[in-house]
């Protein structure tokens, strides 16, 4: 199942900036529309919905992050094979990814996989070209379904300390 948006979308247009397959539209003002054959599921638009009216392909409401706790990709040096791949680099619909030269000094001469953060929408389009291991998207898909607003750790935990434990 595809990414939907539900009725509390304001139209904002957030969600359409930032998906790398142009799988949603919709008018400014005007509940957007997910094509579910272009979507993969990546959840860069979930992050960015003020009003969290996006549902992941689980049927979950994605919650929407700080700016500086969006994720974004994660390029290991030493697995990169730099110049010859570059899958991630094609692949990238934001030009976030260039091949540029290493920290290290030792390595492709060509250079490897840099990343321009301002351009990354953490999609993982990348992170499912790459082969090598050398790119990933943090924080994982994984966490980010994990996030709670405050004070609702705190509730679970009083709703699971007050449930009877069956026998």
């Amino acid at each position: 199942m595809a990414y939907t948006i539900i009725d509390t979308c304001i139209g904002c247009t957030a969600c359409t900036k930032r998906c790398p397959t142009n799988a949603i539209t919709g008018s400014r003002n005007v509940v957007h529309v997910i094509d579910a054959t272009l979507c993969i599921d990546c959840g860069a638009c979930g992050v960015v919905c003020p009003p969290e009216a996006i549902l992941d392909d689980l049927g979950d409401v994605c919650r929407t992050f700080p700016r500086k706790e969006w994720p974004k990709a994660i390029v290991v040096e030493d697995n990169c094979i730099g110049s010859g791949c570059e899958l991630c680099i094609q692949i990238c619909p934001f030009e976030a990814l260039s091949l540029g030269q290493p920290e290290r000094t030792a390595g492709d001469f060509f250079g490897i996989a840099v990343l321009n953060d301002k351009r990354c929408t953490g999609c993982r389009l990348c992170e499912d070209a790459c082969g090598w291991g050398a790119i990933y998207i943090a924080p994982p898909r994984e966490l980010l379904k994990k996030r709670a607003y405050p004070g609702e750790e705190e509730e679970a935990e009083r709703k699971r300390i007050a449930e009877p434990v069956a026998p």
